[in-house]
């Protein structure tokens, strides 16, 4: 597969922050190499090493920008270890980073990829360093990317990519959806793993973002999130449709179930954490 159009953009997204100049000097690489292309600070606030966090944010992200965008991850603990540097390449997009499972929701979302290990020195800083392949290797990649450069011209093709385990998220009896929580975002709020939904006249249609999970039709009336402490939350469009400091749930802008309170957080009032089960379903049916 060839590159696609040569980049609109480079988007970065990194565990870094701001406090120190590793951003900008991977923005000076990227410049000297491709000074026209456009830089992109998605965010550089991905917890320090949680790539979990990093690949979910990736996935949030990417519907979003346009064709051809290359995308330079690094959120990479195990930098200067056996793990691969690598370049994985859709016909929407190309991502440059370490192979450790920071591609994961990309991979299961859209199996059309082919990947390549990035070895070719002609790509790279003259001086590698075992411990910034943000400025040695992905920023010189992503900017000869950018150029127009195929990706397999940057090594050889990788075919086991690490990708990490899936969210629970599964169609059980009732009907209900099964899934756990995922992340918390800034302001408090719970994302869930259960989804995409999105509201269909008197349903909410599952339409799964990961696909272990089949497609589903439930009924909007009655239905609740059950937290694993016994609460059941009502299902609402927006944080106004209930009173202040009173807990909802309702479908995020990523077609996420999310748990709020509104002019509250909800992860300094509920009791939960990452990972514990939540179900979506109908109370008085019993909880599967």
């Amino acid at each position: 597969m060839e590159n696609p159009l040569t980049a609109p953009c480079i988007a970065l997204l990194t565990d870094f922050g701001t406090l120190d100049t590793f951003v900008g000097v991977m923005k000076g690489v990227v410049t000297r190499i491709s000074p026209n292309v456009p830089i992109i600070d998605l965010t550089h606030n991905i917890t320090p090493g949680d790539i979990h966090e990093g690949a979910f944010k990736l996935w949030q992200a990417v519907p979003y920008f346009p064709r051809g965008t290359i995308f330079c991850v690094v959120v990479d603990p195990g930098v200067g270890t056996d793990r691969r540097p690598v370049a994985v390449a859709w016909p929407e997009r190309v991502c440059v980073g370490p192979d450790n499972g920071l591609f994961t929701y990309l991979l299961v979302s859209d199996p059309s990829f082919h990947a390549h290990r990035l070895i070719a020195p002609d790509y790279q800083l003259p001086r590698v360093s075992s411990t910034f392949h943000g400025r040695d290797l992905f920023a010189p990649a992503a900017a000869h990317l950018s150029l127009g450069l195929p990706p397999a011209t940057l090594g050889p093709p990788v075919t086991d990519l690490v990708r990490f385990p899936l969210p629970e998220l599964e169609l059980v009896e009732g009907p209900a959806v099964r899934g756990e929580i995922l992340r918390i975002d800034r302001f408090g709020n719970f994302t869930t793993s259960i989804g995409m939904l999105r509201g269909e006249e008197d349903d909410l249609v599952l339409e799964p973002w990961l696909p272990h999970c089949p497609p589903a039709r439930l009924p909007i009336a009655g239905l609740c999130l059950q937290l694993p402490n016994g609460v059941a939350l009502d299902l609402r469009a927006t944080f106004g449709d209930v009173a202040v400091g009173e807990a909802l749930t309702y479908v995020g802008s990523d077609g996420l179930l999310e748990i709020a309170v509104n002019r509250g957080r909800a992860a300094d009032v509920l009791p939960l954490a990452l990972g514990q089960e939540v179900v979506l379903g109908y109370p008085g049916r019993g909880r599967p």
